[in-house]
């Protein structure tokens, strides 16, 4: 094994494209380094079986069996299940006038892999057959096998290299897949036939620059089948014709440098939610575009535009009932209008009984249907799923997700509180505790937040949670600029050269949860995740005095060198994002001021936990081993704790149960931390 010096380059393995594929390459002196610091952290948890009770706790929050709600298509009706003890997902469906049919065993497709998940499964349009995508490694790059519906013996070999993504012609004798390169980014579409081999596939669409990612879609008319080639600051999308008879495609726009738009299709017209001159989004209509005309945006008819502040996040299109999604503060916020794309007119808004809350629309099939199932839940109140009429906007609550172990709603008390960063802009924070708990000085914070990629976090419900919240732990989201929960310039002041001010914010909410009483400082964890554990990791480099510990999850840490790296499979794609400081000094400059592996200094830190996953591609499994090795070679004070999970990638192991431990042993951190009881003080 190495000696443990500052240089921690030797961390990332010559042959880490090969490890992404097969966790037993990974090279001895590596494995042994990570095996010895798992070691490490589970001593100082406690060991393995010390948190057994805090699994079997969490596993009573989940439903032994459980049952998806069905959706009826055509004379089937199709829906998930999970048998008692299964880790994986069963997907079935029943003939109005026959029994069920089991159409894939989630368990049994899973069986001597240590790693499982499925990226998408999905009938044929005539449903004789049905496909799913898997990734047994962890890595995201997925096989696509194809099964007579009702057989378990695939009906042809499986495509490899596949993203997670696919979508059906019309006639169910095709589908369109997305592959990997061999930097397992996205680069090229294709058309395959069923029954033929898959070096017989045809090529649709050949990706020209690495930093881009592609996506798969379908309009809800049913008539175009869309290809979405993006960054994360612009889109571009092509439609084919949905029987994909004909493969070439038509570019809905050029490539427009910051325009970003998602279409729908009523004939003769795309309505097309777009940030053309509204950087929230607007609604436009715009005439279908031909093989020689691409639509211009500036031509685009505007039907509707967003209150100041709010987002247009979503819609959907049907026949006879458009459904617009805003946010405010990242909650969803909805209003049916008529199907006119001609003159838009609201007809009726959705009430929700809750300002702070998840909530989305599910999808479902059929474009002329008249109903919507929407999915909410708040921070203490459990999922559920309603289904809407659109035509008189009344609601039935088709199931509600109670933990078994039991739930009071009244017991939790969930609030809208604000911080206040450096510049003075106000901060928008979630806070959640027992009704049994006064926030006082004395009481233990765990603080979370992510604040990049225009992502919201939406304050929904944890059930898991409940495990800190009822032994006396305030938990607190702080929706931090970079995210997009108060628009777009929420996002736009918290990137690039802003990117600062995520970080200022996150301590301006722990500076203002010490000034109003909330806490005190050295009674605040933090816990974040992927960029998530940049915003913490930052942050507790930069004010370490301020909290008792850091929970970093596949945090990603060592920024610049990532961003150096054009080889790694998210660096290109990425830059639009963080910078390229390959070409720009500015960038360069920017990202090592604050990537904390560099930031690490002979001075005290707090308690620091890292996780990683061995095949990540997207925080590679070396960010947060070379982050704790430098704090462990000269940093003061700790802990400085790492655990590798060494047959998982970026969401941890795969399974509703196996993925436990995970969880178990943040809280099991926490619980260290903040010495709290074993035995929970406050009722569920």
């Amino acid at each position: 094994m190495q000696t443990p010096t500052t240089d921690n380059h030797w961390l990332k393995a010559a042959n880490w494209q090969e490890v992404l594929e097969d966790p037993d390459s990974l090279p001895a002196d590596i494995r042994s380094y990570l095996e010895t610091q798992n070691q490490t952290t589970d001593q100082w948890l406690g060991g393995e079986t010390s948190r057994q009770w805090i699994i079997d706790e969490l596993k009573a929050t989940i439903r032994d069996r459980d049952d998806s709600v069905p959706i009826w298509e055509g004379e089937f009706q199709y829906r998930q299940r999970f048998v008692e003890g299964a880790e994986h997902p069963d997907f079935l469906r029943q003939h109005h006038t026959q029994g069920e049919q089991l159409l894939l065993c989630g368990d049994e497709r899973a069986s001597n892999h240590p790693y499982y998940d499925i990226g998408a499964a999905d009938h044929s349009p005539n449903h004789q057959l049905f496909a799913v995508t898997e990734d047994r490694q962890g890595s995201e790059r997925y096989t696509l096998t194809i099964f007579n519906a009702g057989s378990n013996q695939p009906l042809e070999p499986a495509l490899v290299d596949c993203r997670g993504d696919f979508e059906w012609s019309t006639d169910s004798s095709k589908i369109l897949y997305t592959r990997l390169d061999e930097h397992q980014r996205p680069s090229t579409v294709w058309c395959h036939l069923i029954g033929t081999n898959q070096s017989d596939d045809q090529l649709v669409f050949q990706l020209d620059h690495p930093g881009c990612f592609i996506g798969l879609g379908q309009t809800s008319s049913e008539a175009w089948i869309t290809i979405d080639v993006h960054d994360h600051q612009t889109n571009q999308t092509f439609l084919l014709p949905a029987s994909l008879d004909d493969l070439t495609l038509i570019k809905v726009t050029d490539w427009i440098e910051g325009l970003e738009y998602e279409v729908e299709h009523v004939e003769p017209y795309l309505i097309i939610r777009g940030n053309q001159h509204h950087e929230d989004f607007a609604l436009f209509r715009a005439p279908i575009p031909t093989l020689t005309q691409p639509s211009n945006p500036d031509q685009w008819h505007t039907l509707w535009v967003p209150t100041q502040g709010h987002l247009f996040s979503d819609f959907e299109i049907l026949k006879h009932h458009w459904i617009i999604e805003y946010s405010e503060e990242g909650c969803g916020r909805y209003f049916i209008a008529e199907p006119d794309p001609e003159t838009f007119k609201i007809r009726q808004t959705l009430a929700l009984e809750s300002s702070i809350h998840d909530a989305h629309l599910d999808p479902l099939p059929g474009f002329e249907r008249d109903t919507i199932r929407m999915r909410i839940s708040t921070p203490a109140i459990p999922p559920e799923v309603r289904e809407i009429d659109l035509r008189t906007g009344e609601s039935v609550q088709l199931k509600v997700s109670i933990p078994p172990n039991g739930h009071t709603e009244s017991n939790y008390i969930v609030q809208r509180h604000y911080g206040i960063s450096g510049d003075g802009q106000k901060i928008p924070m979630t806070i959640v505790h027992h009704r049994d708990v006064t926030p006082s000085a004395h009481s233990p914070v765990l603080l979370t937040g992510y604040g990049a990629y225009g992502m919201s976090l939406t304050p929904g419900f944890s059930a898991s949670r409940r495990t800190l919240l009822t032994r006396g732990v305030i938990h607190v989201t702080a929706h931090v600029r970079g995210g997009m929960e108060n628009g777009y310039q929420w996002y736009r002041s918290g990137r690039m050269a802003n990117k600062d001010r995520s970080f200022d914010d996150f301590i301006g909410v722990a500076e203002t949860l010490i000034r109003d009483g909330w806490t005190s400082a050295g009674n605040i964890v933090l816990h974040g995740g992927s960029a998530g554990g940049l915003l913490v990791g930052t942050t507790v480099m930069r004010r370490p005095e301020l909290f008792k510990g850091v929970i970093a999850d596949v945090p990603f840490v060592d920024v610049l060198e990532t961003m150096l790296d054009a080889d790694l499979p998210l660096t290109p794609p990425e830059w639009p994002e963080w910078g390229n400081p390959i070409e720009s000094a500015d960038a360069k400059r920017r990202l090592a001021h604050f990537s904390p592996t560099l930031m690490v200094e002979q001075r005290p830190y707090p308690c620091i936990v890292a996780t990683a996953g061995l095949t990540d591609p997207r925080v590679t499994y070396w960010e947060p081993a070379r982050w704790i090795h430098r704090l462990q070679s000269i940093a003061e004070g700790g802990p400085f704790l790492l655990y590798t999970e060494l047959n998982a990638g970026h969401g941890g192991p795969s399974g509703r149960y196996a993925g436990l431990d995970d969880i178990a042993r943040i809280y099991q951190a926490v619980m260290q931390l903040f010495a709290l009881p074993k035995e929970a003080p406050y009722a569920l």
